[in-house]
């Protein structure tokens, strides 16, 4: 897992995944940014992470329509790309067949072998060799309530995974629509982590599982807190998900999918919220901001668009921050735009224009 590194030490680096590919977004300053395509294009790329814990190593989602799905991985920062040695397929006699790869989580910093993938049919998948090859987790594609899981509108994927940095036993993972999942011992039992969340479109409201999660975060210096967005409001656990607490409050729409946290000030949140037809609340485009951990929410708007044809949707992982101070927020929206603020959300600025509808924005502080 070594190459030249093409950016210096410092450099943050932008992998964006969109409907025709991946592009890497590169700047020294947060000032000035160069876009350009890597060589992985045409197919749907759902997700992708640079993994620095033993080198510098990207991993792709290529989905695609005719050829299949396959998880890509690149050496040389996206400049050639393989597949891994046995990569993520489903055995015969499950009937289960990879539709498309939703989400790469690298593992913990003890672990730098260890990398997650979620999948359609909602499932988990784990290499301990830094992605070569690729185990099916039997505790939860085996769970007793898998059957009655339901697809959201995305299909019936496995979109987000929380590896928890400070226990190495336990992990959450978020399911369109079946909610959230814990395990305790390392992935063997899983049990629901939904209690509080609402779900407004069946009819109890509160079930133990069947809630359509649709991005979750951990605290990064309180492992037992976690901020989700759902279909039906953003929602804070104090206890590692055994409740959740409303913290909509003033957010003008429950509807949204993307969260992102200062991981310098955890207490500051970020998230976008979205009308009935999934764009922007009014004819400004917001982010909006808590400082209190929920308790209030602040729009941003400086330096966004605004007028009655704006339009913009952000995507589940179309959101994201880094680890600098103040914060650089990065935005990706389905319409080929991503916004950056590199003050923590107070002003922003548009750093690519005219891409493919953008899926998923990762960040990386080169080491």
């Amino acid at each position: 897992m070594t190459a030249r590194n093409p950016y210096p030490r410092g450099s943050v680096v932008l992998l964006a995944g969109t409907k025709r590919g991946l592009y890497i977004l590169s700047s020294r300053d947060r000032t000035s940014w160069t876009c350009e395509p890597a060589a992985l294009q045409g197919n749907r790329v759902y997700n992708a992470a640079l993994d620095q814990r033993s080198g510098r190593r990207i991993f792709a989602a290529d989905n695609g329509d005719f050829f299949g799905t396959f998880l890509r991985i690149s050496d040389d920062f996206g400049k050639t790309w393989r597949e891994p040695e046995r990569g993520i397929q489903f055995p015969e006699e499950s009937g289960d067949k990879l539709k498309n790869i939703w989400v790469i989580e690298p593992g913990r910093a003890s672990e730098p072998g260890t990398v997650y993938v979620g999948v359609d049919p909602a499932s988990l998948w784990e290499s301990r060799d830094g992605g070569e090859t690729w185990e099916l987790n039997a505790g939860l594609v085996s769970h007793p309530t898998r059957k009655d899981w339901n697809p959201g509108a995305g299909g019936m994927c496995l979109h987000t995974i929380v590896p928890d940095y400070a226990n190495p036993k336990r992990m959450w993972v978020g399911i369109s629509a079946a909610g959230c999942y814990r395990t305790e011992d390392g992935g063997e039992t899983w049990t629901f982590a939904n209690k509080g969340t609402r779900a407004g479109f069946l009819p109890d409201e509160y079930p133990d599982f069947g809630q359509c999660l649709h991005r979750m975060l951990q605290h990064p210096t309180n492992p037992d807190v976690l901020y989700q967005q759902n279909h039906c409001g953003v929602y804070k656990s104090s206890n590692g998900g055994d409740e959740w607490m409303d913290i909509q409050h003033n957010l003008p729409s429950e509807f949204g999918f993307p969260i992102a946290i200062d991981r310098q000030h955890p207490d500051t949140v970020f998230t976008v919220v979205e009308a009935e037809h999934r764009h922007n609340v009014g004819d400004h485009f917001t982010i909006y901001r808590t400082r209190d951990g929920g308790e209030r929410w602040e729009p941003l708007t400086n330096g966004l668009p605004t007028g009655p044809g704006v339009s913009l949707g952000v995507l589940r992982h179309g959101m994201t921050s880094d680890t600098l101070d103040p914060c650089g927020v990065y935005v990706g929206t389905n319409t080929g735009q991503l916004f950056a603020s590199r003050d923590a959300g107070d002003s922003w600025e548009l750093v690519a224009d005219y891409l493919p509808p953008i899926y998923s924005v990762t960040a990386a502080v080169i080491e």
